[in-house]
């Protein structure tokens, strides 16, 4: 009777051990601190199932949304381009509204799942939600207009901003961030449209300072899963230098330069923090930048001396990548 009651409560402590470490994992990956592999290779190894039980269920479940998704999303572009003025103005804001409702609920319902698979359906569905209830408030803040959704306004960006933030706070998963990232660059590309700021120095300098202060916040855990708050900082902050030179903001290739400085600083900062993202795209750009200095003075140094700079160029980022790779015996993150 001991004997059983022993071996029961230690069925039960190993139960609850590997309960906590299939939460502790999956917070691991959400915090970009292992990928989902790894994490499914812990969770592997110590005996316990990434997958849900039902988890067949889970998955015909997941593509039988991709699919009606699918099929509605084309069944909705042929409705629009058919009936759309055909609907009038209640007609397109009933439309809009019931299906940002039927994404909004479904996502809902499917993210209370313990598994994988519903939650990341539930994360696509929200993410057509916010795209949805964009096209809502264009109708709505548009008027009676046929082309209401070709020019949308400040507070169509700053209403979807506010939805997908909520969204965002619920549920921080890739998707939401991504959302979140392209509703606060719709918000202030909007904003500086409005107050009649030059386009090329309202994203390029904004650019700037929006993908350093992402960065920034994805370091301080507080946008997350860090890995993608990194891809979506660094490539932004390098889009800044490249808007500035396209549209002639300041004297010269100054914007190039400038682009270059970035992209190694980027190389140098996931070298010094180990982190892979920033270091690749730093790299990635250093390249470009060369490529495109190369080229503006492809004439004043003539071709052999400038193709053998893009060579070197090549040369010194592959070098850089290899001596200044994540340090360490930590996995690489």
């Amino acid at each position: 009777m001991t004997r059983t009651a022993r071996r029961d409560r230690a069925t039960a402590l190993e139960a609850v051990n590997v309960e906590e470490l299939g939460r502790r994992v999956e917070h691991w990956v959400e915090a970009g601190v292992i990928s989902r592999e790894q994490g499914d290779a812990i969770l592997a190894l110590e005996g316990a199932h990434p997958e849900p039980a039902g988890g067949r269920r889970a998955v015909a479940v997941e593509v039988l949304g991709y699919l009606g998704g699918g099929l509605a999303l084309v069944a909705g572009f042929v409705l629009g381009a058919e009936s759309w003025t055909q609907l009038g103005h209640w007609g397109r804001v009933a439309v809009l509204a019931v299906l940002t409702t039927v994404l909004l609920a479904a996502g809902w319902r499917l993210r209370e799942d313990r598994g994988r698979v519903l939650p990341r359906l539930a994360s696509v569905l929200w993410l057509a939600s916010v795209a949805a209830f964009a096209g809502l408030l264009a109708v709505l803040l548009g008027g009676r207009s046929d082309d209401a959704l070709d020019d949308p306004s400040l507070w169509v960006a700053g209403g979807a901003l506010v939805l997908v933030g909520g969204l965002y706070l619920l549920e921080r998963r890739v998707l939401q961030q991504v959302a979140l990232f392209a509703a606060v660059v719709a918000t202030m590309v909007t904003a500086g449209d409005e107050l009649g700021w030059p386009w090329e120095q309202v994203e390029g300098y904004g650019f700037l300072v929006l993908g350093l202060a992402w960065l920034e916040l994805g370091r301080r855990g507080l946008v997350g899963p860090r890995r993608t708050s990194e891809a979506l900082g660094s490539l932004v902050l390098l889009s800044g230098p490249e808007v500035l030179d396209a549209g002639g903001a300041g004297p010269g290739d100054w914007g190039l330069w400038l682009g270059l400085v970035l992209a190694v600083g980027l190389i140098v900062a996931g070298s010094a923090l180990r982190r892979n993202v920033p270091l690749g795209i730093g790299a990635v750009g250093m390249v470009v930048f060369l490529g495109q200095l190369a080229g503006q003075h492809w004439r004043d140094l003539g071709a052999p001396l400038a193709i053998l700079l893009v060579g070197l160029g090549l040369v010194v980022a592959a070098v850089v990548l290899a001596r200044l790779r994540p340090a360490g015996n930590g996995a690489p993150r």
